[in-house]
């Protein structure tokens, strides 16, 4: 058999900590029969397996009968670790308790002990709208009109028809603005990461209908906490890809301020807190308002103690992807090239670990911003390491924005490098690939001619096709739709650099704000 098999139970196993693993265990004596000891025994030994190899285990268990049927074994293994985790957690979050409730009210049900249920259902039904929970609410709902029926609706402790119907009527038009703020959000969001900010009038016009669209979903002033959140996030990401960070700073202060006043409402997903207070931070430094900057981040670290969040998988995939591209972001405006050289061996070994788990656009916003730290640094080869990663592994639809520059930054590295047969026959395969796409912007013309009269042209004259370059680029940065291009790399300083006696690295060290944000 190939060791190739699935290994989602590996998977599984490996994510598990200590106390998950030490509750496995005593769970499953609990329930001790001789099939759950040997699947104690399989646990421990696929736990021992750094890499799967079925064909290992099944060579260590050749004696045992459940090798013959391995994968209903494995499937009976994977569902009796859920099992454990569902008990392990089963008070962990707000979700977990109403459910529980619900659990408990059928029971109660089935054994014809309606009162019972009908309280067990009411303190459930008092969860589901403290906390928001609006499908659990439904199902209570549903089981209080059977009881109602039983009682052939006559009303009891408050519950009647009307209120019933009514409650469900409510919480139905709740769920249905949810869910058109949630399409409207995504519809935006998939624009964002698929085509980035925007470069122009047309672009520009297709996101207008939607933030229009937002504000004339329900009625805000009867929110819950979602559809506020749903509308300050669909805000702030639109602000955001115009350029317009006065406004997406708005936004999501708006949401900031939110989530403070609900906070019982946010402590079983911190992750959109610390994702609201990334792009916060980040919007704060591009407006140089330093002194939030810091009160935010100081703010991020002490978030999970402040919710009294547990750390799980997500929180800390959530914590990496966040607090790391948030700080190789200031760097690259920073140019510390000391704190880099102590960050990046930390970014490295931690995107080796999470790496997997990432999308394409997010997986890519990585590349590029070590690539364009190794490139401010003065480390080319480590740049250009970064950046063929980039090139090879992302999905060109799933993030073009990305891409396009990734190919952009391939020229600029060969230049530096002064492979000059190398950026020649990439020149070719950048404008094939801006027609095809159909990518007619002034930068992307700008900085193509600007490399093929260097091509074409003596050293002597470089000089002064970079001095044009320069100053070409200062008035697109004057232009709302294609000073965009200056968030993925300061073309602007690095002209300048070609020009002056100065590295990059100085240049934006004299650009950069002088109070340290991180």
């Amino acid at each position: 058999m190939s060791n190739k098999a699935s290994n989602t139970l590996h998977e599984l196993i490996h994510s598990l900590t200590s106390a998950e693993k030490r509750y496995f265990k005593l769970f499953s004596n609990r329930h001790s029969t001789s099939n759950q000891k040997q699947y104690v025994q399989l646990f421990d030994e696929i736990d021992n397996q750094k890499e799967y190899d079925e064909t290992e285990i099944l060579e260590v268990f050749k004696e045992n009968s459940f090798t013959k049927h391995f994968s209903i074994a494995k499937n009976r293994l994977y569902h009796q670790i859920l099992k454990s985790l569902d008990a392990f957690y089963s008070q962990d979050t707000s979700e977990a308790e109403i459910n529980q409730y619900v659990h408990y009210s059928e029971i109660l049900f089935q054994k014809a002990l309606y009162n019972q249920c009908s309280k067990i259902l009411n303190t459930a039904s008092k969860l589901a709208l403290k906390y928001e929970k609006w499908p659990a609410l439904l199902q209570i709902i549903k089981r209080q009109k059977r009881l109602l029926e039983l009682q052939n609706y006559e009303e009891s402790k408050g519950l009647s028809t009307q209120t019933l119907v009514a409650q469900e009527t409510e919480v139905l038009e709740k769920l249905s603005i949810e869910m058109e703020l949630w399409q409207a959000k995504s519809t935006l969001f998939k624009q964002l990461f698929t085509k980035g900010q925007v470069r122009d009038k047309k672009n520009a016009s297709k996101l207008l209908p939607l933030l229009k669209n937002v504000e004339k979903i329900g009625d805000s002033s009867k929110d819950s906490f979602e559809a506020s959140f749903l509308r300050n996030h669909t805000k702030s990401a639109y602000y955001f890809a115009l350029g317009n960070y006065t406004s997406s700073y708005d936004s999501l202060k708006s949401n900031i301020d939110l989530m403070r006043a609900n906070l019982n409402l946010v402590k079983d997903e911190p992750s959109i807190y610390i994702s609201v207070l990334t792009n916060l931070i980040y919007v704060c430094a591009k407006l140089n308002k330093l002194e939030e900057s810091d009160y935010y981040l100081a703010h991020s670290r002490n978030l999970p103690k402040e919710l009294k969040s547990k750390i799980n998988k997500d929180l800390e995939l959530r914590v990496f992807t966040n607090t790391f591209s948030l700080e190789l972001a200031i760097l690259n405006i920073s140019a510390d090239d000391k704190r880099a050289e102590k960050l990046l061996p930390q970014v490295e070994k931690e995107l080796e670990k999470w790496e997997d788990k990432l999308s394409d656009v997010r997986r890519a916003s990585f590349y590029h911003s070590i690539s364009t730290l190794f490139f401010i640094i003065g480390n080319n080869r480590k740049s250009l390491r970064w950046n063929n990663k980039l090139l090879n592994t992302i999905n060109i639809d799933q993030s073009e924005d990305q891409y396009c520059f990734g190919q952009i930054f391939h020229l600029l590295i060969h230049f530096e490098m002064n492979n000059m047969d190398v950026v020649s026959h990439s020149m070719k395969s950048l404008k094939r690939y801006l027609k095809t796409r159909k990518r007619k912007y002034k930068f992307e013309d700008l900085f193509i001619d600007l490399m093929q009269s260097i091509l074409s042209t003596t050293d002597d004259k470089h000089n002064k096709l970079l001095m044009n370059f320069q100053e070409e680029m200062k008035k697109l940065s004057k232009n709302k739709f294609e000073q965009i291009v200056l968030e993925y790399f300061d073309f602007i300083s690095w002209a300048e650099s070609k020009t002056s006696d100065k590295s990059l690295q100085e240049i934006l060290q004299e650009k950069a704000p002088q109070k340290d944000i991180l």
